[in-house]
């Protein structure tokens, strides 16, 4: 259940970040620090739920091979967080 709260709590910072940034109510400083930090921090969580694996493979199966279910809810959150997070950061540099 704290998988599933953390993977929302994930989208939602993320997601609400890139809103308020394409929709000019957040500075492009705090839309970079919010989707870093969110996109750092989800990461680094599954890393260290695959720590005994080489880094490699650790992120072949974030990213490519999740495991049992294809499209789990952990599996496409991860793929909204880094896609949006990414997104985010990158628009944002070009405004700092």
């Amino acid at each position: 259940m704290r998988s599933l709260i953390w993977n929302f709590f994930a989208v939602a910072a993320v997601a609400a970040a890139a809103i308020g940034f394409e929709a000019g109510y957040m500075a492009p400083g705090d839309a970079f620090f919010i989707a870093f930090t969110v996109l750092t921090l989800y990461t680094a969580g599954h890393l260290i739920a695959r720590e005994e694996q080489p880094l490699g493979e650790a992120l072949a199966s974030i990213f490519v091979k999740p495991g049992g279910q294809k499209w789990s809810v952990s599996h496409f959150s991860g793929l909204l967080v880094t896609g949006l997070g990414t997104g985010v950061v990158a628009h944002s540099l070009t405004f700092i």
